[in-house]
């Protein structure tokens, strides 16, 4: 579906600010009849961009509230459209009453992330872009925000566009090959600009499928597993890295029986620490799922930290992933020196219940992100553009599989039409009608 469709032809308001009491509110209005209901709600149609201190009055004339009122007018605003914002005094009582007033005058309730799908429909921005707007709003760490904000200013959207670019310039060489059939590519040359362009074309590709893992890993916050046999200290270790009492710490083996997970920031950026049960024969079905969700949690970590009691036991396991991690917890019952070890990648001496030590296992963990996350031009995606930019993949190796062999083909021309559609799905171009609603549905209302 091309989106470039939507004409709106009704005008809608929303509090663009979060709900509750607070000392100021600000009311969005964006639709065709925004100017006649700034007439009614202020008494005039302000200068586009001029503030102007105004009476926001009700259909009896009365005076509601006092406050600042700005309009923008269309194309030259957020949504595209003509826009009035009015700068109101932040009691519930108040923006409600203005919001009455504003339907009464021809306006409805805006729906969640309707002004940005405004935005969007009305080529103010792409639909990552639109995406960035809610990943910015809901940002838990700097970090986030500022990778949002490189999203939003189009970072993302330029690359999958560059990319589409590539496949375009291939497709015209294709197309050209096409039309005359009978001259022999390797002799004319043609077949080796097009493999020199293909392989330029893959590299890119590469690339950017590692860029967006790692902005999919920013959003939503690298996952770090705790696992190890019951009684180690993985809940305390937990605790102490969220900075709170999150899990349930006892004496008593089997105390965790399921998979808990909590949110925290090291180096500015989210993780998603998980805490499992502990890993040994199971006597009961109930531990025996614990055990296996615990398994399973490992497998799709970024990162595990396999705890292990260092008072009694040495370190015999062993790391299947570079970026496992080795704890030898109870280091205040050894008198060990803590840290990382000398002579072992990644494996550490410290102590959860004082916290000597843990330093250095944090510091360790943020040189993953400095290491990993930071060397890039760090950005925010999602998983459907991750999905979208391996089926474009997908058809482009399938063109390029065939483009080596020699023989082109219309097959080849529309593998190349298939990976370009592919990454229009990210940035809108092409995009069904359920996926937009899905979409704005989860932004906040006002937004």
């Amino acid at each position: 579906m091309n989106k470039k469709i939507n004409k709106q032809a009704d005008t809608i308001a929303a509090c663009a600010t979060a709900a509750g009491s607070s000392g100021l509110a600000l009311i969005r209005v964006s639709g065709p009849n925004t100017a006649t209901i700034a007439k009614k709600i202020i008494g005039l149609v302000p200068k586009p961009t001029r503030a102007k201190y105004s009476n926001f009055l009700s259909p009896d004339r009365s005076i509601i509230d006092s406050g600042i009122a700005l309009y923008f007018k269309g194309p030259k605003s957020y949504t595209g459209e003509n826009t009035l914002e009015l700068t109101c005094h932040g009691g519930s009582a108040v923006v409600d009453q203005i919001l009455q007033a504003l339907i009464e005058y021809g306006a409805r309730l805006a729906g969640p992330g309707e002004f940005t799908k405004r935005a969007f429909l009305n080529d103010k921005m792409d639909l990552t872009q639109a995406e960035a707007v809610a990943d910015l709003i809901e940002s838990s760490s700097a970090a986030t925000a500022r990778a949002a904000k490189r999203s939003l200013d189009g970072a993302f959207s330029a690359k999958t566009l560059s990319l589409s670019a590539l496949l375009s310039d291939i497709r015209v060489n294709v197309e050209a090959s096409l039309d005359f059939p009978e001259e022999d590519l390797k002799e004319t040359g043609q077949q080796d600009g097009l493999i020199f362009k293909t392989n330029e074309t893959k590299d890119i590709f590469s690339t950017l499928l590692r860029q967006t893992r790692l902005a999919c890993r920013v959003r939503e916050g690298v996952v770090v597993v705790l696992t190890g046999k019951p009684n180690v200290g993985k809940s305390t270790l937990m605790n102490t890295l969220c900075g709170h009492e999150r899990a349930i710490v006892s004496e008593v083996p089997g105390t965790t029986r399921d998979t808990l997970d909590e949110d925290a920031l090291i180096d500015g950026y989210k993780v998603r620490l998980i805490d499992t049960a502990g890993i040994r024969e199971p006597e009961n079905t109930i531990e025996k799922e614990g055990v296996n969700r615990a398994i399973k949690a490992a497998q799709n970590a970024d990162i595990v930290i396999h705890v292990i009691d260092g008072s009694a036991d040495q370190p015999t396991k062993k790391k299947t992933k570079a970026n496992d991690i080795v704890v030898l917890n109870k280091n205040d019952l050894t008198g060990h020196v803590p840290g990382k070890l000398e002579n072992e990648a990644n494996v550490f001496r410290l102590s959860a219940l004082t916290g000597e030590g843990v330093g250095d296992l944090l510091n360790h963990i943020s040189n993953y992100f400095n290491q990993g996350l930071l060397v890039e031009e760090t950005l925010t995606a999602r998983r459907r553009h991750l999905g979208a930019l391996k089926e474009a993949n997908k058809h482009f190796l399938e063109a390029e599989a065939k483009i080596l062999t020699g023989r082109i083909t219309d097959l080849v021309a529309e593998d190349l039409l298939q990976a370009q559609n592919s990454l229009s799905e990210i940035t809108g171009e092409f995009t069904s009608e359920d996926l937009l609603e899905k979409i704005f549905n989860e932004f906040c209302i006002g937004k």
